[in-house]
């Protein structure tokens, strides 16, 4: 009987820690430098140096929704990933910044970080830094994370 019991405890043990997650941890999904990535005929954005490609034609609509020929002359795209594995991008004429998330077979928009109603940016660039991402347009310069958009202030 003790026998038995000894074994049970120990099997019931082995499923349990079986069935748990293995987490290989810490790691680091980030990107080194921004990847400006070419809209294809159909929407398609590939960039090759990373390995990724998706649609971007729903998202366009949605930041272009007054104005239609934006998005259809809308040319390309900025892409950066953090070290959580989220992905943003924006462009020229862009108003925001579009913070991404793997989903089942898709990227999900998670977040929308406003950085201006009112005017459009003319030359975005992104920047790795440690700990979040850094938009640059012209001299403004932003700390963004998946959560938002904080002002830096300062020249480059």
């Amino acid at each position: 009987m003790k026998k038995t019991l000894v074994f049970i405890v120990i099997a019931a043990s082995l499923a349990i820690v079986g069935c748990s997650s293995l987490q290989l941890q810490p790691a680091d999904f980030s990107w080194a430098a921004e990847e400006i990535v070419d809209i294809g005929a159909k929407g398609m954005v590939d960039a090759k140096r990373y390995s990724v490609a998706f649609n971007v034609t729903a998202l366009l609509t949605k930041e272009f929704a007054a104005d239609s020929m934006a998005a259809k002359n809308t040319q390309e795209v900025r892409l950066i990933r953090d070290k959580a594995g989220f992905y943003y991008l924006t462009g020229k004429k862009f108003k925001n910044v579009y913070v991404l998330a793997q989903s089942d077979g898709a990227l999900a928009v998670s977040n929308t970080l406003a950085i201006s109603a009112e005017k459009a940016m003319d030359d975005p660039k992104f920047d790795q830094k440690d700990t979040y991402i850094e938009l640059w347009n012209g001299k403004d310069k932003y700390q963004l994370s998946k959560g938002g958009a904080q002002p830096l202030g300062g020249k480059k």
